[in-house]
């Protein structure tokens, strides 16, 4: 009689802890869920994306587009931050939330891609202007340990509306995530770096290291070396020590063209 009471009962605490396993770490209260900071975070990016394309006597109207993601999702602000901090101890599950964020925006970005393909307005060409964007892949990255996942590459071709002399602003945003917010260091520090090659194989380069949280820019000008050909350059975090998530986000490659006087 014994045996036959023991069984309910293990199956009932194997039942809790699956249940336990399921739902991860407890979440207190203020805190979103998975799938509601996944909607934030998506139409955050959609609405900073918006907001570099206005014009400067429009820029204002970038807050608002800011302050109207939370009344969509029916947050606040201040639960968006705590939400954050509360990620911050657990990256495994952060990195999973951006993982299908990063899906959603490239996705649609495909779709897209297809849509100009199809009408022929497409063809890789850059847009022409004194101070453009030219960054083409999905503005934030989430970085962790796995060989796999731990760097962003990119390299790009000129067009015509390259000139002599133009300057490359390489822009992004770091947070580091650690669940025992152990500072970086140097040998963890994450890494980026531009690098333009010219028509006569030439090259300039600048590196930097991220060691903190932050905005961080690496800028390189062409002067004397004629045409550039390409441009091309990564963020690498190298292997870490511990298990530590690196959300890169607000990237940008901006091709400014010099000035007459």
């Amino acid at each position: 009689m014994k045996f036959i009471r023991i069984i309910p009962i293990s199956l009932n605490v194997l039942f809790l802890l699956a249940c336990i396993l399921a739902c991860g770490p407890e979440r207190p209260k203020g805190v979103l869920s998975d799938s509601k900071m996944e909607e934030v975070l998506y139409d955050y990016h959609k609405a900073k994306a918006l907001g570099e394309k206005l014009s400067p006597n429009d820029k204002y109207k970038a807050t608002l587009y800011y302050l109207n993601i939370f009344e969509k999702n029916h947050t606040t602000e201040a639960e968006f931050d705590s939400t954050l901090s509360w990620y911050s101890h657990n990256p495994e599950a952060f990195d999973r939330v951006y993982q299908r964020v990063i899906k959603r925006i490239s996705d649609e970005k495909t779709l897209l891609e297809r849509s100009i393909a199809i009408s022929g307005q497409g063809g890789g060409v850059t847009q022409s202007g004194d101070s453009v964007n030219i960054w083409s892949d999905v503005p934030m990255f989430s970085l962790t340990n796995h060989p796999y996942n731990n760097r962003i590459s990119f390299e790009y071709q000129t067009d015509a509306n390259f000139e002599e002399q133009d300057t490359l602003h390489f822009n992004a945003r770091f947070r580091y995530f650690h669940a025992n917010n152990r500072l970086v260091n140097s040998n963890e520090a994450a890494v980026m770096a531009l690098s333009i090659r010219y028509r006569n194989d030439s090259i300039i380069s600048q590196m930097h290291y991220i060691m903190g949280d932050g905005k961080h820019k690496l800028t390189l000008q062409s002067d004397k070396n004629g045409r550039i050909r390409e441009v091309y350059g990564f963020i690498y975090l190298p292997e870490q020590n511990e298990n530590r998530m690196l959300l890169v986000d607000s990237i940008s490659l901006i091709r400014m063209h010099a000035r007459e006087h």
